[in-house]
């Protein structure tokens, strides 16, 4: 029997379809029109909006710049110019962009992206979404990838959403600790442990403000939309 060269076949296959030249063509059209999305998305962001066709646009995409504000304060997220984005886009997001293009009959522009900080300082699965402003201060969302965010993330993160969220926090573990004082050493009178707790918040205030701000950090409400690393 003879032996089968599979590279043969395969090229048998495809010219029943199409002749090498056709498919050269294509793929140059398709790579060129990749080319050209992937380098609008990264560009620099002008100031003005896109122009969508209003019966066409999904109301579910629609989002407010407070709106926005607000998500990313809970979750400590930026929405900064997709020019700055550091991660990998999902290798679809040309098509995306096109169909939405076609659907609307224009050419997008001004992509914003909210994601964590490290999305755009480094390479990270965490989830972004791309977005397109559409005027008034309204945002229609382009494409979401990536995976979810745990809850709890909110809950880690709710300390630095503003100054007087880690001051009530510092509180907090002074009143933890100064429990856990008065369960170690039971002959602690309630005067002795408020002393401890009085010593515990001076203490937990100075260590986590001293700790934030020397790690040049700032606080959610501050940097959501601020294109510098902390500030």
């Amino acid at each position: 029997m003879n032996n089968v060269n599979l590279f043969s076949e395969l090229k048998i296959e495809r010219d029943k379809k199409v002749d090498s030249k056709q498919l050269m063509e294509s793929l140059k059209k398709i790579w060129h029109e990749n080319d050209l999305t992937l380098k609008n998305i990264n560009k620099k962001n002008d100031g003005s909006v896109n122009s969508l066709d209003f019966d066409k646009m999904d109301s579910n995409n629609i989002f407010h710049s407070s709106i926005i504000k607000n998500i990313c304060v809970k979750y400590r997220l930026r929405f900064l110019d997709s020019e700055l984005f550091k991660g990998e886009y999902p290798q679809n997001i040309t098509k995306i962009i096109r169909d939405l293009e076609n659907k609307h009959n224009t050419k997008l522009k001004n992509f914003m992206i909210m994601a964590p900080s490290k999305l755009f300082k480094i390479k990270s699965p965490d989830d972004p979404i791309l977005f397109a402003p559409i005027g008034n201060g309204y945002y229609y969302l382009i494409h979401k990838w990536g995976k979810e965010f745990n809850s709890i993330r909110r809950l880690l993160v709710l300390p630095f959403k503003n100054i007087d969220n880690l001051t009530i926090f510092s509180i907090l573990v002074s009143v933890v600790f100064a429990l856990i004082g008065k369960l170690i050493f039971p002959t602690l009178t309630m005067s002795e442990v408020f002393i401890l707790f009085l010593f515990l918040v001076k203490g937990f205030i100075f260590i986590f403000f001293y700790t934030f701000f020397l790690t040049r950090k700032n606080f959610s409400e501050s940097i959501w939309n601020s294109k510098y690393d902390s500030f």
